[in-house]
């Protein structure tokens, strides 16, 4: 029964002056306090804030917020004229400041005694304190100085943590000095679109040859003199594209001659074949001719080698006459693991050794490419100083590629997606942290370029001065080469110069 009484709607009382007033005066104080916390914290924030509380006291407070407005306005025309100046001078620093003091100050001492990263000593809890931050577009790196009692071990077990606590994709530690580590935290990924290949330069330094990109966005470059290198991978994980992306890099050094190629495909020439025009020495099928070619870069090697303790030089210098050997082994396994040839497979592996033992001084350097990193497939796998592991089918072949504890630093291969081909791990000799990078995609149309317009100039200086030093059999050569050698000894029995 519906009541006949009228109901009565009680209206809100309209806010005075006195409560505006109220509202105003509680923002104010609020906002005074908030700026005073953050000097406490910050005390470079007093200039700033100095400066301006001067100019309204000096001209007035609505002069003082048109100056400050009229300087906003000019910061963004400049950061829209010349966007990198400004990072470099402005907007870089800002950021770094505006990342310590948002992102990770502000809640830095409960997220670390949560992740075990307190220690407490007479009812005093300390935690890793921060003393510098820098950010980028791609990533933060936050120094820390660790507590009394802690290691490097102990961030690195709470790394995954760290990165979800402070809304990054990854955390890497990686050494400073003693007690002291950065964190670095990959806000972003640059790595997530293929690459497309590197421009060809115009010289080639061999200690730095550029094949794709790192994780924070700085070129990845591999040193080639006076190392080997070690790729290992699953099928379809990059491996290709490591290999023609270096060689890339050395385009010119091949086309000049002060860089030979040995090639070895045992898979039938289908992964090397599309640049055999860039090899001065290449073999596919023939394994006997294979064991041959290791053989003469190891007599090559020791030849070099007395020169060198003749001369007193630990490290050649590769010259149109005596260039660097790059001997690349596309799969390592068919030679050394599933060759059935028990002799033959002796002769691979003895001159394998000798080569990653000795021949990075004398300037033979070996490229060898593997999927299964077992001991028993490559027992010389540490020889290599520069390794680089791709898409892995499991986490413990990581630490077998990478060396011991690589894994538990960060490198998480057995993680990388498919999606992500040619993205991998880099562990070089003396560097404890392995890096993240992806290499740059040479296509087959790139590749058959390449091939036509840097292939080695004929003579003896770009294509068989290498192979002319041979003295370990019979030389492995096309009908081509046959004919220069035999022009060339003609020419030098005869004292005159080879047609």
């Amino acid at each position: 029964m519906q009541s006949s009484q009228p109901v009565v709607v009680q209206r809100q009382r309209p806010r005075g002056l006195a409560d505006a007033f109220g509202m105003l005066l509680i923002a104010l104080v609020a906002g005074w306090l908030l700026v005073a916390w953050a000097i406490v914290k910050r005390p470079v924030l007093a200039i700033p804030t100095g400066v301006f509380v001067g100019l309204s006291v000096w001209i007035g407070s609505h002069d003082a917020a048109g100056i400050v407005i009229y300087v906003v306005v000019a910061l963004g025309v400049w950061r829209l004229a010349h966007k990198r100046s400004f990072q470099r001078l402005v907007g870089g620093r800002s950021r770094c400041w505006w990342r310590r003091l948002w992102v990770y100050e502000r809640r830095w001492r409960s997220t670390l005694v949560l992740c075990g990263l307190g220690k407490r000593y007479r009812l005093r809890e300390s935690v890793p304190r921060i003393r510098r931050v820098e950010s980028s577009a791609w990533r933060d790196r936050v120094l820390i100085r660790l507590v009394a009692g802690q290691c490097t071990e102990d961030v690195e077990r709470v790394a995954p943590e760290l990165a979800h606590s402070f809304g990054a994709e990854a955390c890497r530690v990686r050494e400073h000095r003693p007690g002291r580590l950065w964190l670095d935290f990959r806000v972003r990924d640059p790595l997530t679109q293929v690459i497309p290949a590197m421009a060809v330069p115009d010289t080639v330094d061999l200690m730095s040859v550029q094949v794709g990109l790192q994780e924070d966005g700085e070129p990845w470059r591999l040193r080639v003199l006076g190392t080997h290198l070690l790729l290992a991978g699953v099928t379809e994980s990059g491996k290709s594209s490591v290999l023609w992306a270096l060689l890339r890099g050395l385009a010119p050094a091949i086309c000049d001659g002060t860089v030979v190629v040995w090639a070895l495909d045992p898979k039938g020439g289908m992964e090397l074949g599309p640049g055999e025009a860039l090899f001065a020495r290449f073999c596919a099928e023939d394994f006997e001719a294979m064991a041959d070619m290791l053989d003469e870069a190891v007599a090559v090697m020791q030849q070099r080698t007395r020169r060198c303790r003749k001369d007193g030089v630990r490290l050649h210098t590769p010259t149109v006459a005596e260039p660097l050997i790059l001997v690349v082994i596309d799969e390592v396994a068919t030679l050394t693991a599933y060759q059935p040839d028990r002799k033959l497979r002796a002769r691979v592996e003895h001159s394998i050794g000798l080569l990653l033992s000795q021949g990075r001084g004398p300037g033979v350097s070996v490229l060898g490419a593997l999927q299964d990193p077992r001991k028993e497939v490559l027992g010389n796998r540490n020889l290599f100083p520069t390794k680089v592991a791709l898409q892995l089918d499991e986490a413990t072949q990581v630490d077998m590629v990478l060396g011991p504890g690589a894994r538990d630093q960060g490198a998480l291969c057995d993680k990388i997606p498919d999606s992500l081909r040619g993205v991998a791990y880099v562990r070089v000799e003396g560097v404890r942290e392995p890096t993240r990078v992806r290499s740059a995609y040479v296509t087959d149309q790139d590749i058959r370029a390449m091939a036509a317009l840097y292939a080695p100039r004929a003579g003896p200086g770009a294509r068989l001065a290498a192979v002319m030093e041979g003295r370990g059999g019979d030389l492995v050569m096309t009908a081509e080469q046959r004919r220069e050698v035999d022009e060339m000894r003609a020419a030098w029995r005869t004292g005159g110069e080879p047609s």
